[in-house]
């Protein structure tokens, strides 16, 4: 083609073609970004669910290892009575494993909170330890935590049948009722912490422990005590 009619070919983008194509841009532009912020916030979410549970676990862990080392002296046991399904009253082991010194500590749900308080012993000897009434540490274990729907933070139960019985001790616990106390459940609803995407799934985290320093007998008439 000539030089002449290269200038006058009219070939090319029509104004009406880059409108559409700008237009096409601009939906594509838009449709990236909300996946983005889509992706962004799921991302979000499940790290404050990983989060959530990663703190309510350890927390509980920790509950649920002193409740393990709670059998300091046998057939004594170590949960006290007026124990409740939102506050946990127990004796544990603390200090050298050699000679090890009784605690008691009170954990107790308070707003969306596990707060403990450990009392330091001060005189008598097993079972009749007597502690300060003024708590040495106060702590809180975790926080954004509640009840799960329909059930308690704390469960009791005794034995009964050969077997740990189905049904949970009634609280607050009666001194009967407290000495006959040979398993514990703990159970919460962890939430996400405040500024970490709080509309994230809560997450239901369990543990339990038996105070037990043998097996339980399979006896059904025979009776099983708490550090027995």
């Amino acid at each position: 083609m000539s030089l002449h009619g290269l200038r006058r070919d009219e070939r090319g983008t029509t104004l009406t073609e880059l409108v559409v194509g700008m237009g096409a841009a601009v939906v594509v532009l838009l449709s990236l970004s909300i996946l983005v912020v889509i992706t962004l916030g799921h991302t979000t979410r499940v790290s404050a669910r990983v989060d959530a549970t990663q703190q309510a676990r350890l927390s509980l862990n920790r509950v649920i290892d002193q409740l393990h080392s709670a059998c300091i002296a046998p057939k004594v046991p170590p949960i006290r009575k007026e124990s409740t399904d939102t506050e946990l009253r127990f004796i544990h082991a603390t200090g050298a494993d050699v000679s090890p010194t009784p605690t008691l500590s009170v954990i107790a749900f308070s707003g969306s909170s596990l707060i403990q308080s450990d009392y330091e012993w001060k005189e008598g000897s097993a079972p009749f330890w007597i502690f300060k009434t003024t708590p040495s540490r106060t702590v809180q274990l975790t926080d954004q935590v509640a009840p799960i729907a329909g059930r308690p933070i704390f469960s009791y139960y005794g034995y009964a049948s050969g077997a740990i019985s189905a049904t949970p001790l009634p609280t607050p616990l009666s001194e009967l009722d407290a000495s006959r106390t040979i398993h514990v459940t703990a159970a919460l609803m962890a939430n996400a912490r405040k500024g970490k995407a709080e509309d994230a799934t809560p997450a239901r985290i369990q543990g339990s422990a038996t105070l037990r320093l043998s097996a339980s007998s399979y006896n059904p008439l025979a009776p099983s005590l708490p550090c027995q």
